[in-house]
């Protein structure tokens, strides 16, 4: 049973009458609220050697990973991303044996600035995050929605030529939930007898067009979803960024004309119109079918 829908409206923190010092007294409280995972705060307003001071210092003790995060209400601009680098670049040298990430937490982050982070994040492991505040039935909520993520080369475009595999190799290693992501969308994408070119590799399953590869599936050993990366029109990529995150699909966009999602079966059968929108554009993007 659907839940039932309620509407909401936009709106700017300071409007709603809440400042930066009540941003950060509730992610302290909630570090898991970023969407980062289960992070520890390890210090607040943390004094750096240049004189200004890191907003957030989180860490993930397991994976010996740390977060320097920088949370700006209204716009982001160039100082706000210089610092953000500036600090993720002194926390590393003050902690060599963890792996750090540079964090921008921002309301509106414009396509101008949006592009010098991207270009950034190919040599510095930047995530940025756009935080909406939403007015739901005379209260308040927010919501933090990761626009770009760290860039990693993706398997499924590498220049190197990748080791062959067989689709019977993947369905023995893939969790039968997992695969079952990937024939659905094959079947999602097949359209007047014409069905997308697909090769099985052994690090990933790629799917073309007529010119190109226009999708990577990463079928999961023990996991019910698969990682799914599509290319689409840079110009739709942040809308549908958007619509996934909003009906609860795990959505990234790793660079301006690709978006990464954790698909489950269950999510791909809850939202098929979107899930096939964004198949076509990707078989579009290939060079069609």
């Amino acid at each position: 049973m659907p839940y039932p829908y309620i509407p909401s409206q936009s709106i700017g923190l300071r409007t709603a009458g809440y400042d930066e010092a009540w941003l950060q007294k509730l992610v302290l409280s909630n570090p898991a609220i970023l969407g980062l995972g289960d992070l520890k705060n390890a210090g607040r307003e943390v004094r750096q050697s240049s004189g200004g001071r890191l907003d957030f210092l989180l860490m993930d003790p397991e994976l010996e990973r740390m977060y320097e995060v920088e949370l700006l209400l209204g716009s982001t601009d160039e100082s706000h991303i210089i610092r953000t680098v500036e600090y993720w670049d002194i926390e590393s040298r003050r902690w060599p044996s963890w792996e750090h990430r540079a964090v921008i937490v921002a309301e509106e982050i414009t396509n101008r600035f949006f592009n010098v982070i991207w270009l950034l994040n190919r040599s510095i492991p930047i995530i940025a995050i756009k935080l909406n505040a939403l007015i739901i039935d005379g209260k308040m909520t927010l919501c933090f929605t990761k626009v770009l993520d760290i860039f990693e080369t993706p398997e499924g475009r590498d220049p190197v030529q990748p080791q062959a595999a067989t689709r019977q190799e993947w369905v023995d290693y893939s969790a039968p939930e997992s695969i079952a992501v990937f024939d659905k969308c094959i079947e999602l994408m097949s359209q007047n007898g014409r069905a997308p070119r697909v090769t099985y590799n052994a690090g990933h399953i790629a799917v073309g067009g007529l010119k190109k590869n226009c999708a990577w599936f990463y079928p999961r050993r023990k996991k019910v979803h698969c990682k799914v990366e599509f290319l689409v029109p840079e110009d739709k990529a942040a809308a549908l960024l958007q619509e996934l995150n909003d009906v609860g699909i795990d959505a990234s966009q790793p660079s301006p004309n690709v978006i990464k999602v954790m698909l489950s079966s269950r999510e791909l059968e809850a939202n098929k119109p979107l899930v096939q929108e964004v198949l076509a554009l990707a078989a579009a993007e290939g060079g069609g079918l």
